[in-house]
C-alpha cells in the first residue's frame, strides 16, 4: 500500500513538473503577425491625424501623393471615423488590410454628412507607408449630391 502511494506521488509530481515546463509565457508573434499589427496601428494613426487635421502625421504615414490628396480634402470643421479591419493579405512587397468604415463630417456647426464603405489599405511592406486605398476611401468628404443619389440609375 505504501509503495502504491509513493508511486502515485511520484507520478503526480512528474505531471506537475511537465505541465509547468510546457507552458511558455514568452510566446513570440510571427513576423506576419507583427506586420499586421503595425499596419493596424498605422491605420489608427492616420485616422486620428485625419480627424485632427495633422498634416505632418499624414505625410509621415502616407505616400506623398496620397498624403497631398488627403490634405487637400481637409475642408471640414470636424470629422469622426470608425475603421474596423476584417482581413489582412501579406505578400513579399505589400500588406493589404481590408476594412469596413463609417464616418461623419461636419461642414458647418449644424450640417453634417455621413458615409460608410469598404476599403483596402495597401502598405509598402519595407517602408510601411500607406501607398494606396482601393475601394471606398474614408479620407474623402462625401459630397451632398452623392449622398442624395448613392447608386447610379440604369437607363434603357
Amino acid at each position: 500500500m505504501q509503495a502504491m502511494m509513493k508511486i502515485n506521488y511520484v507520478l503526480l509530481l512528474l505531471i506537475i513538473v511537465m505541465c509547468l515546463g510546457c507552458t511558455d509565457k514568452n510566446i513570440k508573434p510571427s513576423a506576419d503577425s507583427r506586420s499586421a499589427t503595425e499596419a493596424f496601428n498605422i491605420i489608427e494613426a492616420v485616422r486620428t491625424a485625419y480627424e485632427e487635421k495633422d498634416k505632418a502625421a499624414l505625410q509621415n504615414h502616407m505616400d506623398s501623393l496620397l498624403a497631398e490628396h488627403t490634405i487637400k480634402g481637409l475642408l471640414f470643421k470636424k470629422a469622426g471615423l470608425t475603421i474596423t479591419p476584417r482581413m489582412v493579405t501579406i505578400t513579399d512587397e505589400s500588406i493589404k488590410v481590408n476594412a469596413v468604415w463609417s464616418g461623419s463630417w461636419w461642414l458647418t456647426k449644424d450640417k453634417s454628412l455621413e458615409n460608410r464603405g469598404v476599403a483596402d489599405f495597401v502598405f509598402h511592406k519595407a517602408s510601411m507607408k500607406l501607398i494606396k486605398i482601393d475601394g471606398d476611401n474614408p479620407f474623402i468628404v462625401p459630397s451632398e449630391e452623392n449622398r442624395r443619389n448613392p447608386l447610379p440609375v440604369m437607363q434603357n
